[in-house]
Order: C-alpha cells, then structure tokens, then sequence
C-alpha cells in the first residue's frame, strides 16, 4: 500500500512542481511589464524567486516519491498505468500554462501602449501560446485514452 502511496505522492508533487514553474513565469513576466508601479514589478520579481524555490523544492520531493516507489516495485507492477496517469496530469497543467499564456500575449498584443513591435511581438506569442495548447490538449487525451 505504501507504494501506491508513494506513487501518488510523486504525481502530487510534479502537479505542484508545474503550477509552481507556470507561477514563475507569471510573475517573471509582471516583473518585466514597464506598465506596473515599480514597488508592484518589484512585488512580482520576489514572488518569481519564491516560485522557483517551491518549483525545486517539489521537484526534488517528486523524485524521493518516484524513487521509493521504484524501489518497492509499484512503477514496475503497474507503470504504464501510472506513467500515462502522470503524463496526462502534466499534459493538462501544461495546456493550462499556454492557455494563461495566451490570455496574457493577447492582452499585450491589444494594449495601444505598447510599441508596434511589442504588439506584434505579443501576437506572434500569443498564436505559439495557442498552438501549444492544443498540443498539450490532444497529447492529454491520447494519455487519458491510454489509462
């Protein structure tokens, strides 16, 4: 039973290793937005630092779950299962994170305070953002039909 335990663990954390990393990415790109105050990039640049520390800190807890479960033999006994569980768990995180992503290069790409480039810039993203969620989208369900 531990193992199941320790195998669930691992997936826990790789979740909140993913929310962690796409938090980072949040506030690294409010740190670097000249349209917010400086004390509120400021706020954002701290909080990407924290993020990144919870990011590593979970990731490392992932792999001591993922290990003592290796050891008892549960990955091995039932890892497709749980390897396509994980992958899907990662796949809609990950389509979440672009979705986020594109809302953001939208906005950017609509804010006349921006350059012509910025907004270009933004759009060409915000189009990368899209392509990628629905490629987390489609790999997310070939993961959950695999279950």
């Amino acid at each position: 039973m531990q193992n199941v335990k320790d195998a669930a663990n691992a997936v826990s954390e790789k979740v909140k290793e993913l929310s962690s990393g796409a938090s980072y990415e949040a506030n690294k790109e409010a740190a670097k937005n000249d349209n917010l105050s400086a004390g509120s990039r400021i706020g954002h640049g701290i909080d990407a630092v924290k993020d990144k520390v919870e990011e590593k800190g979970h990731e490392a807890k992932k792999e001591a779950h993922k290990e003592a479960a290796e050891e008892r033999g549960v990955i091995g006994q039932i890892g497709d299962t749980i390897s396509n569980a994980y992958n899907y768990v990662a796949e809609k995180v990950h389509e979440a994170t672009s979705a986020a992503s594109y809302e953001g290069h939208k906005e950017q790409a609509k804010d006349s305070d921006n350059t012509v480039g910025e907004r270009i810039g933004a759009g060409i993203s915000a189009v990368g953002d899209k392509i990628e969620e629905k490629s987390h989208k489609a790999q997310a369900a070939a993961h959950k039909e695999a279950i």
